[in-house]
């Protein structure tokens, strides 16, 4: 596996051209003579926000049954691995930036972390805004004094639009979607059905179904209007309810059934959701 950690070597290994600056490159495909189309696997420090028209292998990206373009946008996060192997160039634009650009600039969005397999597919209206955008960002860098403060504002303009735009994917595919949600919660049911320990996460389902913590995070709250930890919270007090209600275990026997390590957390769960303590939930049930 090859790791790069400054731009200059990472432009050359893939054939594009030398950066102008250490922590920010812009680059348009078109304008580099020897793209790499084959590659095992890299690594990277940087951030890669891709635009690209004219992939094969379109699937690998996330392509369903719902996206009727072969225009896309994908990110890369730092020390993810990427790989292809293609037959042809790609055209479109990407921009590769450093965490430090992004921290300074106190520029953060969920997609940051999608995995590349949850691309964005554009419509063609989409496509178009999101190539102007990228046309002007690109005028601003090859400028000799270009301003710094500008590209990263072009850089959170074009990450605005595609939170909105990954909202309308979302929308798109809710029939696909709706099968996510319905099974994430199967899982979640069955976790207890199965006798699991310890309290469920959003990562465990999220691995379940496949997905990045980000993107199952997103598109569950878009479906349902609720997180993922949200959704868990509460089945975690629903079986606390069945349980404080049918069973004569004590409120420490069932935390620890329900994956909390000592009683008093799961107290403070308890009251924190219902608004009163297991004990007084249990015995206000008993006198009704």
């Amino acid at each position: 596996m090859i790791h790069f950690d400054n731009i200059k070597e990472y432009n050359r290994f893939n054939g594009y051209n030398d950066p102008k600056k250490d922590l920010i490159d812009v680059v348009k495909y078109e304008d580099c003579k020897s793209l790499r189309l084959l590659c095992d696997g890299l690594t990277s420090d940087f951030y890669m926000m891709a635009f690209k028209r004219n992939m094969t292998d379109l699937n690998w990206y996330g392509n369903t049954e719902f996206d009727t373009t072969s225009a896309f946008l994908y990110f890369i996060k730092p020390n993810q691995i990427h790989s292809w192997n293609i037959d042809k160039r790609w055209e479109g634009y990407h921009i590769l930036i450093s965490p430090i650009l992004l921290r300074d600039y106190n520029i953060d969005f969920s997609f940051f972390q999608y995995d590349i397999n949850e691309a964005l597919f554009l419509t063609n209206d989409e496509q178009n805004r999101i190539e102007n955008l990228y046309v002007q960002i690109l005028e601003e860098y090859q400028k000799d004094n270009y301003d710094m403060a500008l590209l990263l504002a072009y850089c959170n303009l074009i990450f605005t639009y595609i939170g909105k735009c990954y909202k309308r994917q979302f929308e798109t595919r809710q029939p696909l979607y709706n099968k996510l949600v319905l099974e994430f919660k199967k899982l979640l049911n069955d976790y207890y059905l199965n006798g699991q320990q310890g309290i469920p996460n959003v990562h465990y389902f999220s691995d379940k179904l496949h997905l990045s913590t980000n993107y199952f995070g997103d598109l569950i709250k878009y479906n349902t209007g609720k997180t993922p930890s949200e959704i868990i919270q509460d089945k975690i007090i629903s079986e606390a309810k069945k349980h404080l209600e049918t069973s004569n275990r004590t409120v420490g026997e069932i935390g620890y059934d329900l994956g909390f390590e000592y009683p008093t957390y799961f107290t403070r769960f308890f009251k924190k959701h219902t608004g009163m303590t297991p004990t007084t939930y249990r015995e206000n049930k008993a006198s009704r």
